[in-house]
C-alpha cells in the first residue's frame, strides 16, 4: 500500500523538497479514482487524524452508545460507569465479528457478540467467554475490546484510531481558540441531511474550498453572499508549523442576516456574535473531512466519509441555540431547505468532475485566482504523500 508514485508532479508541495514539475497545475486523475490511493489515504489520514464523529449528548448516560463507520472500520462509542466517553473498535476479540449491530442505543449494561456470545462491559472489558476456562494461557484481562483515543471539544466527540501521536488540542487547538468565545457546546441539533455523493472525498473538499463556482451553480447562495465577498484567513500547512484547518469568511449582501430562504431570521443569534460576526458566515475545512460553518443564528457541520474512490457519504448537521429549539414555532427548514438545494447543486457538479477525471485524456488542469484554498489543499495532500515516502523513492508502510 503506497502513496502515488508521481506525487511530486502535481504542484508545489509545502516544505517537502519534492521538485515541482508542473507549477500551478492541478493533480491528475489517479488520486481521485485509484482504489490503492484511497486505501493509503484511509490508513494515513482517516485512521491517524482526529475525526469529529458525534455529539456528547448522544452518549449522555452510562451505557448509552453509538456506532460509526470510518472507511473499513466500525467504531463503538459509549459512556462508561465513571462517566467518561470511551471508544473501541467494534469487533470481538474471539473471531473478529462485529459486536454491536445497532446505530445507537440507551442504557446498555454489556455488549454481546452475536456469533459466540463473548460479552464486554461498558469499559470494554471482557466479562464473558463461554467454554474458554480450559484454554491454556487465556486471561480475560488481555482480551478486552481494542481501544481508540477519544476527546471532546464544543460538545463534539472526536476520535483517533492511532493510540500514539498528537492530542486533539495539539492538532486543532489553534482552530478551537478562534471559536471558544462562542458556546458551541450548548447548541442543539435541529436538522440533519444525509447524501450519497458520486465523487471522491477530495473533490468535495476542493468544492467547499472555493466560490469560483458559486455564481453559475448557486444563484441563491450568490444572492445572499456574493462570491467575491469575504476573505481567506487560514490555510493548511505542513512541516514544523503544521496546521490542519483552512478557510475564511463570506459577507452578507445588503441587509441580509442569515443563510435562509429569505436571507432573514427571527431566531436568537448564537451568543458572542459581534456586529462584524453578524455580517459574516465562517467556513472552514478541518482535515481531513469536517466542514465547520458558523452562521449568525446556527452552526452547520458537514462530514465527508469515503465509501469508495468515487463515492462519499456526506452528513450535514444543523445546530441552533437552546432557546431557538425550545420555541413553539421553531422551524429549521428555512435553513435546511436552502442548504439542501445548495448541497444538491454541489453534488451534481462534483459527480461531473469525478466522471471527467477518470478520462484517459485528463492529466490535470490549471488553478484560477479564485482557487487559492483549493491549491493549498491539493499541495497539502501531495506533501502528505511525499512525507511518507522514503528517500530512496520507496514507500513507508502504513503502520
Amino acid at each position: 500500500m503506497t502513496p502515488p508514485a508521481d506525487a511530486g508532479r502535481f504542484t508545489r508541495p509545502l516544505g517537502s523538497g519534492v521538485p515541482s514539475a508542473a507549477p500551478n497545475r492541478t493533480p491528475n486523475g489517479q488520486i481521485y479514482w485509484d482504489p490503492e490511493v484511497l486505501r493509503w489515504e484511509l490508513d494515513q489520514f482517516f485512521y491517524r487524524q482526529w475525526l469529529c464523529v458525534g455529539r456528547e449528548s448522544e452518549v449522555a448516560e452510562t451505557g448509552d452508545f453509538v456506532t460509526r463507520r470510518v472507511g473499513r472500520e466500525s467504531i463503538l462509542l459509549t459512556r462508561d460507569g465513571a462517566g467518561a466517553i470511551r471508544g473501541f473498535y467494534n469487533l470481538c476479540r474471539h473471531r473478529g465479528t462485529r459486536v454491536v449491530l445497532e446505530d445507537a442505543g440507551k442504557g446498555a449494561r454489556s455488549f454481546i457478540c452475536p456469533y459466540h456470545a463473548w460479552s464486554y462491559d461498558v469499559n470494554g472489558r471482557l466479562i464473558g467467554a463461554p467454554h474458554m476456562k480450559g484454554q491454556e494461557d487465556f486471561d480475560r484481562k488481555e482480551y478486552g475490546l481494542h481501544p481508540i483515543r477519544v476527546d471532546t471539544w464544543g460538545g463534539f466527540v472526536w476520535v483517533n484510531l492511532e493510540l500514539a501521536g498528537p492530542t486533539l488540542a495539539e492538532s486543532l487547538g489553534p482552530f478551537f481558540a478562534r471559536f471558544d468565545r462562542f458556546p458551541i457546546g450548548s447548541l442543539r441539533l435541529g436538522g440533519k441531511l444525509t447524501y450519497e455523493v458520486e465523487a471522491n472525498w477530495k473533490i468535495i473538499v476542493e468544492n467547499f474550498s472555493e466560490c469560483y463556482h458559486c455564481a453559475p451553480v448557486h444563484p441563491s447562495l450568490n444572492r445572499l453572499t456574493p462570491y467575491l465577498s469575504g476573505d481567506n484567513d487560514a490555510a493548511f500547512q505542513g512541516g514544523a508549523e503544521r496546521s490542519l484547518f483552512s478557510g475564511g469568511f463570506m459577507e452578507f449582501a445588503q441587509d441580509f442576516q442569515s443563510m435562509t430562504r429569505t436571507g432573514y431570521t427571527k431566531r436568537p443569534l448564537v451568543p458572542g456574535m459581534t456586529a462584524e460576526d453578524r455580517k459574516r458566515v465562517y467556513y472552514y475545512v478541518l482535515f481531513p473531512n469536517t466542514f465547520f460553518s458558523l452562521h449568525p443564528d446556527y452552526l452547520m457541520i458537514h462530514h465527508g466519509w469515503p465509501v469508495s474512490p468515487s463515492r462519499t457519504r456526506v452528513e450535514n448537521e444543523f445546530y441552533f441555540t437552546p432557546e431557538a429549539i425550545a420555541s413553539p414555532d421553531f422551524d429549521a427548514t428555512d435553513a435546511t431547505g436552502l442548504w439542501d438545494e445548495i448541497n444538491r447543486q454541489d453534488w451534481t457538479v462534483c459527480a461531473l468532475a469525478q466522471e471527467g477525471m477518470g478520462s484517459r485524456a485528463w492529466s490535470g488542469g490549471r488553478y484560477s485566482d479564485q482557487e487559492e484554498l483549493v491549491r493549498n489543499f491539493d499541495e497539502f495532500v501531495v506533501d502528505e504523500y511525499a512525507r511518507h515516502r522514503r528517500p530512496d523513492g520507496g514507500s513507508a508502510p502504513p503502520g
